[in-house]
């Protein structure tokens, strides 16, 4: 027999400790069955030999152990260079150790099983004479039922079958079997009569199966009962701090960037450190011979072993990061290809599947490196065709990256400019811009400059990686460059390239009005599925300049064309994007209803993702500030900054000025000037140079200003702003002049802002639903300056009319008192908008401070409890008594309790304190 398969390997090389695999091995050896899977080069044989070497030293190894030197602790032969283990174990109780290295001849079930009861006598787990009589039976049949019966038989005061007090065995020991390097019994016979000791074992016995995978063992039960311990390849998988502190104990010490580089080589794979390790310099730099140590190895280790369908399935489909199964047919023309690959990825730890129900692989990239390296070398003339068919599968699901990616690699850059062109425009969500743009500058010079679908995209790679003026000489080409093409073709780069001169000038005040047309004429005339992407893209960048520019109506009415030109076109992805951007241009003008749905339907869809989140999250924001919800618009304020991560689309409203913005208004809403202040300050300096935007942060100055009393830092802040442009600008300016007691004027100056939107006012900037809310109250205040009541009246029910839908109560409170007198002296229970003034009075009393003391609704009577809950029905003091079958005076005796208890002075400020008590 050959006595080395029975021992422990001995490990020899340098090493480093590994506490962490080995207190794994002893968690998982505390079951029953133990699994350790790998591929080759993993560390499976290192840690099962290192872990048996620490139970042996902790038992006192038996006679017939190999505890070579450095046990545990480094790789061996058979293991595959890099394995290393650490020396010892915190938890070892000692185990008798019986170690089996299986080889091809083991196949056969006599010698298998004849290895297997050496194994056992040399642990003392078998008696000599138990042994020889088993070794001698005729025949393999039932063999692993006699001695799974001699095992069964083993005395308990010694811990050994047949004949007691084995040498150096001490009394009452457990016995685990390893079997290393299974994997070679697939498909053999043994596999049925291993299967039965798994499962038949006697207590006291323990197996370790150890290979690249456990063939054809019956494993299932056994998990879902808990008597398996797993140790699989993502265990073994070396961390970044062990690399480290392997590559130090070969003397190579990689820079930062180096070391990070070869994880992404290794992802933790042991024999890869290993390969790396023996080729670099100190300092981390790789031989030239690297690459072809790395090859022989998976080699000689992965493709060797297979069959050669098998292994040139390996080698067609290499040449991709990830390999889908409809990818791998289309490579392979074999129709079996996938599952081929299934069975591969639970046969070999380099290569996986991408997750649970996915028929999607990965290979690891070493295995990758090493696969090209032979399929370039043997199969020259087949890799550009693999290549077409590459870039063509992903051209034909619209994967522009991974398409223009194949088409380089393997030359074809007509198809690239084909796939360009037939797919139409390169969006925010297709690509990694980075990686785009290196792809496309692999392209010939030649081409890059008489391509205008080729320029365009290089130009949206520069602008999605907000490089503006990096972009314009790739527009100016391809601009140059249309003239080559023709029909619809033409008809899309066209539109592709507006869009993208939109995005390049958004921030600034650059005249859209052509565009505004190109886009219209193409939203009736659009036929094929690249028009419609090109148009959509076209009106999205057209809508986000909008909102930049503060035109939310515009904005609204352009993002609600994108939305149906990228679903035509099939951007589902990018069509979220502007939906979400929609609902921000609805709140902002004031639809509140409007703005909450869409955004419900976007968080709600299937692309309603992270980074859509803080868009949704400033829209919704800004509805509850306008309903006068200032708590919950800060909160998702802080989502939006939380989440937003990141460079933004080109053309892109900034989300930080829209927080901004939005939190100033919380800001002065709580009175705290001083911090609206500094973020008017901040966003000063976000938007110098934006036009429109630093506009809008000069008419939250103003307004800051003219909430503080300081009427001339308002008239600075105004200063540079048209009046008859910006609605905003115009109530502010009418603000100052009832400052000035001229109310007359001020109201001749409000007029196009608070005129009907059938009638709209000559105004640049549209005004909104929320302008002419605040230009009506502002309206409302300088009628009744006037002592017109009939107008003021007039003007407040229309306020109440236009603002009730969307409860937009924020605009009746930020007007303060004046508009809170106004409601309740102009208003009548009969008015129309009685009840929705009802409920802002409600609020006005909810934001007054409480009479005195600290309330107590805890401290009611029953009585009058009674009597509160009767308050919201605006039922006099006699009815709420004929109700209560209690006296006029009894009534006001237990009014004047509730009020002093709940800390108010007054009926609405009672019902409003009974509701933040949940006692209304």
């Amino acid at each position: 027999m050959l006595t080395d398969k029975l021992e422990v390997p001995a490990i020899g090389l340098a090493v480093i400790g590994r506490p962490r695999v080995m207190a794994l091995m002893d968690e998982a050896t505390a079951h029953r069955v133990t699994v350790v899977t790998g591929p080759a080069g993993a560390g499976k044989t290192v840690a099962c030999a290192g872990w048996a070497a620490a139970q042996a030293a902790a038992h006192g190894a038996p006679s017939g152990h190999s505890a070579g030197p450095g046990h545990g602790a480094a790789s061996g032969p058979g293991a595959g260079p890099g394995h290393h283990a650490a020396a010892g174990s915190a938890s070892v109780t000692g185990s008798r150790i019986a170690w089996l290295t299986v080889d091809e001849g083991d196949r056969a079930p006599a010698r298998f099983w004849r290895y297997v009861i050496a194994a056992l006598a040399r642990a003392g787990a078998l008696s000599p004479a138990d042994a020889d009589q088993l070794a001698s039976s005729p025949g393999h049949e039932g063999i692993a039922q006699e001695l799974l019966a001699r095992l069964s038989q083993a005395d308990p005061a010694t811990g050994t079958a047949g004949t007691p007090g084995a040498a150096g065995t001490p009394a009452g020991t457990a016995t685990t079997m390893v079997v290393d390097d299974v994997h070679k019994l697939a498909g053999s016979e043994v596999i049925a009569s291993l299967d039965e000791l798994v499962h038949h074992a006697p207590d006291g016995f323990r197996l370790v199966i150890s290979g690249r995978y456990a063939p054809g063992l019956a494993l299932a039960k056994l998990r879902v009962s808990g008597q398996v311990g797993d140790v699989g390849p993502a265990d073994l998988a070396c961390t970044s701090q062990e690399a480290e502190a392997y590559l130090t104990s070969m003397t190579v010490t990689p820079d930062h960037e180096a070391r990070a580089q070869i994880m992404r080589q290794t992802e933790g794979w042991m024999a890869g450190l290993r390969l790396l390790s023996m080729t670099m310099s100190p300092a981390g730099e790789p031989a030239e011979d690297a690459g072809q140590l790395i090859s022989d190895y998976l080699c000689d280790e992965i493709l060797a072993p297979l069959p050669a369908g098998t292994r040139d399935l390996l080698l067609r489909t290499c040449l991709t990061e990830t390999i889908p199964a409809d990818l791998a047919r289309e490579l392979t023309q074999d129709s079996a290809a996938p599952a081929s690959i299934d069975q591969l990825c639970r046969e070999n730890g380099l290569i996986r599947a991408l997750g649970p129900g996915l028929a999607e692989y990965r290979y690891h990239p070493m295995l990758r490196d090493a696969l090209q390296t032979v399929l370039r070398r043997e199969f020259p003339a087949e890799v550009p065709q693999l290549l077409g068919r590459i870039a063509r599968w992903h051209a034909g699901r619209d994967e522009i990256l991974a398409a223009l990616r194949a088409a380089a690699q393997g030359g074809d850059w007509d198809f690239g400019a084909e796939m360009l062109r037939a797919c139409g425009p390169v969006v925010p969500a297709a690509a990694d811009w980075a990686e785009l743009e290196k792809v496309l500058a692999s392209f010939p010079p030649d081409r890059r400059s008489a391509e205008p679908a080729l320029a365009a995209a290089l130009a949206a790679a520069r602008l999605w990686q907000d490089d503006a003026d990096g972009a314009l000489p790739h527009l100016d080409c391809a601009r140059g460059s249309l003239p080559g093409l023709a029909g619809t073709e033409r008809a899309a780069v066209e539109l592709w390239l507006a869009a993208l001169q939109v995005m390049r000038v958004a921030p600034g005040g650059v005249d859209l009005t052509e565009y505004w047309a190109q886009a219209t004429r193409a939203h009736e005339e659009s036929r094929s599925v690249p028009e419609h992407r090109a148009a959509g893209l076209l009106w999205l960048a057209l809508g986000c300049a909008s909102l930049r520019r503060l035109q939310a109506q515009q904005a609204g009415a352009a993002l609600q064309h994108a939305s149906s030109q990228l679903a035509a076109g099939g951007l589902g992805l990018v069509r979220e994007r502007g939906r979400a951007w929609e609902a921000v241009a609805h709140a902002c003008y004031g639809d509140l209803a409007t703005a909450t749905r869409v955004a419900a339907e976007v968080s709600e869809g299937p692309a309603g993702g992270p980074e859509l989140a803080p868009i949704l999250a400033i829209s919704q924001a800004i509805a509850h500030l306008a309903r006068d919800e200032p708590e919950a618009a800060a909160i998702l304020l802080d989502q939006a900054d939380q989440a937003t991560g990141g460079p933004q689309p080109a053309g892109e409203p900034a989300i930080g000025v829209l927080t901004g913005m939005a939190r100033i208004r919380v800001a002065i809403g709580e009175g705290n000037l001083a911090g609206a202040r500094g973020l008017v300050r901040l966003l000063a300096e976000m938007t110098a140079g934006e036009g429109q935007a630093s506009t809008a942060v000069a008419l939250l100055d103003a307004e800051l200003s003219l909430a503080a009393g300081e009427r001339d830092r308002a008239e600075a802040a105004l200063g540079g702003v048209q009046d008859d442009t910006w609605p905003q600008a115009v109530i502010c300016r009418a603000r100052l002049l009832m400052a000035e007691a001229d109310d007359k004027e001020a109201l001749k100056l409000l007029e196009p802002v608070v005129a009907s939107p059938a009638n709209p006012a000559n105004l640049s900037v549209q005004a909104t639903l929320s302008d002419r809310l605040t230009a009506l109250l502002t309206v409302v205040m300088a009628h009744r300056r006037l002592n017109q009541a009939a107008e003021a009246a007039e003007r407040l029910a229309e306020a109440l009319a236009l603002a009730e839908p969307d409860d937009q109560s924020g605009p009746f409170i930020a007007a303060g008192s004046p508009i809170r007198s106004a409601l309740t002296v102009l208003i009548t229970p009969a008015s129309a908008g009685a009840g929705f003034a009802a409920r802002i009075l409600d609020r006005f009393d909810g934001r007054m401070p409480h009479g005195g003391g600290q309330p107590s609704g805890a401290a009611l009577t029953e009585s009058e409890l009674a009597v509160l809950r009767f308050l919201p029905s605006h039922m006099t003091n006699q009815e709420i008594a004929e109700s209560l079958f209690l006296s006029i005076n009894t009534i006001k005796t237990h009014l004047s309790s509730v009020y002093r208890k709940l800390g108010v002075t007054s009926r609405r400020q009672a019902i409003a304190q009974g509701r933040r008590l949940d006692l209304l």
